[in-house]
């Protein structure tokens, strides 16, 4: 299992809004090895908000297959120009321990 974050950086207020886009179909949802996307969102900081976009795959190849498709890049053109956007960087992680209530 592979977790990939991909961490904003938003000018205080335009969060909401950018989380929003993430909501619609844009063709992951349909990727094999697609496991499942959820948007966080953090406090207001220094005039800024943060949000992880966490998506989970089954593995590394399931994420690369959509890095590398025309869903994506889709779904990712014009997103270099939105000024609210101040910063992004991507992180990945590999799951290691998972405990559900009652484990």
């Amino acid at each position: 299992m592979l977790v990939v974050t991909n961490t904003l950086k938003i000018k205080e207020g335009h969060a909401e809004a950018i989380a929003q886009r993430f909501g619609a179909s844009n063709g992951v949802q349909d990727m094999p090895g697609f496991v499942r996307m959820e948007v966080w969102h953090g406090s207001p900081k220094d005039g800024a908000e943060e949000l992880k976009i966490c998506t989970v795959w089954e593995n590394e190849e399931a994420f690369k297959g959509w890095t590398s498709s025309d869903a994506f890049r889709q779904s990712h053109r014009g997103a270099g120009g939105n000024e609210a956007i101040l910063g992004a960087t991507l992180d990945k992680y590999e799951l290691l321990v998972s405990r559900t209530p009652g484990e």
